[in-house]
């Protein structure tokens, strides 16, 4: 009898793991469901409020606060209330379809979390009575769903994956807020210039005796 020919390629090419080497590392968001920090988004405003309205007070202290003295009054200048209207209108025509993709990918992603990597992922076994060919024996699994391999790896990657999702939904979301922030500071703005020029008038004359 020939002896088996030893082959003269190492079988093992690469270094034997050290122990607890090759275990996939995971973030602390791992596993958690961070659905509760991702926010449903809305246009507060259908139409841009008028200038000719009085402007609200967006301070959080209403006093004057700390005025320098030495501070040298204002040149002249001119706003043109008409451009920024029109400024205000696009970006708010923006952010309306921004909020509505926003929308559209937050419930997609609330829809399929639990599912769109493959988590809970069967197979359906082969069609048939669930008997071999010659009657010798007996396959439960034939027609029946079992689960699939590459469920548990799915069932990983959506650990990692759903809540860097939704903390990237909220990211977006917090980015439209302060889009709608902005587009009302633009607002107040045109209100406080539109009220200056309404109180920038001569008083009445004193009565004649």
């Amino acid at each position: 009898m020939t002896e088996p020919i030893e082959s003269k390629y190492d079988e093992t090419p690469l270094d034997e793991p050290e122990e607890g080497e090759g275990e996939e590392e995971t973030t602390e968001d791992n596993g958690r469901d961070l659905a509760y920090m991702v926010p449903e988004t809305e246009v507060a405003w259908d139409e841009l409020p008028s200038f000719n309205k009085d402007p609200s007070d967006l301070s959080e202290d209403s006093g004057d606060g700390d005025q320098d003295e030495n501070s040298d009054p204002s040149a002249d200048f001119k706003i043109n209330l008409e451009t920024l209207r029109t400024a205000e209108t696009s970006m708010l025509a923006e952010a309306n379809g921004a909020v509505t993709k926003y929308e559209e990918v937050r419930a997609l992603v609330a829809s399929v979390k639990d599912t769109v990597f493959g988590q809970g992922a069967t197979s359906k076994g082969a069609e048939g009575s669930g008997h071999t060919s010659g009657q010798a024996g007996y396959n439960p699994s034939v027609g029946k769903r079992t689960k699939n391999p590459f469920a548990e790896a799915g069932e990983a990657f959506g650990a990692e994956m759903n809540p860097a999702q939704e903390r990237a939904l909220l990211q977006v979301a917090s980015s439209l807020n302060k889009l709608g922030e902005y587009i009302a500071r633009l607002n107040h703005s045109g209100q406080v210039y539109a009220q200056a020029d309404r109180q920038s008038n001569f008083p009445d004359p004193p009565p004649t005796t």
